[in-house]
């Protein structure tokens, strides 16, 4: 089972890092790269890529929804989903627990993951051209 803290970017030294965006790269189940925009520390802890080193094939397109991995807490006042920036980063393929920031808080709340969703694509409506091309209309 993978453990994740995602709290540690708050501890540590380079705090105006914390919850500040980055471009980061998402690894779709086909293998292609794309540019996402992500806090870093989440970026960081859920397996997605650097950028600056990657090639990416643009921002994912629409109908792709990354795959996430959802939580909760022991208390269950606190649960949410992430997403995971491979279809191989461990928390996604084992389950285990994150380390969930909270804010104004020094330490964060440990929460057990409930489940992995993995990513979906959905198929755009075909649309009639107008051009005939032999189909009965």
């Amino acid at each position: 089972m993978a453990i994740v803290d995602i709290n540690a970017r708050y501890t540590a030294p380079d705090s105006d890092n914390n919850d500040s965006k980055k471009n980061m790269v998402y690894t779709s189940d086909t293998g292609a790269l794309f540019a996402v925009r992500i806090a870093e520390n989440i970026g960081e802890a859920m397996g997605f890529g650097d950028f600056e080193t990657s090639t990416v094939a643009g921002t994912i397109p629409r109908g792709l929804k990354m795959r996430t991995v959802s939580f909760k807490d022991a208390s269950g006042k606190i649960s949410g989903q992430y997403p995971c920036g491979t279809p191989t980063t461990p928390i996604f393929v084992e389950g285990g627990t994150i380390t969930v920031p909270r804010k104004g808080k020094a330490a964060g709340v440990v929460c057990t993951v409930l489940g992995a969703q993995g990513e979906k694509r959905t198929i755009m409506s075909a649309a009639d051209t107008g051009q005939n091309s032999g189909d009965i209309t």
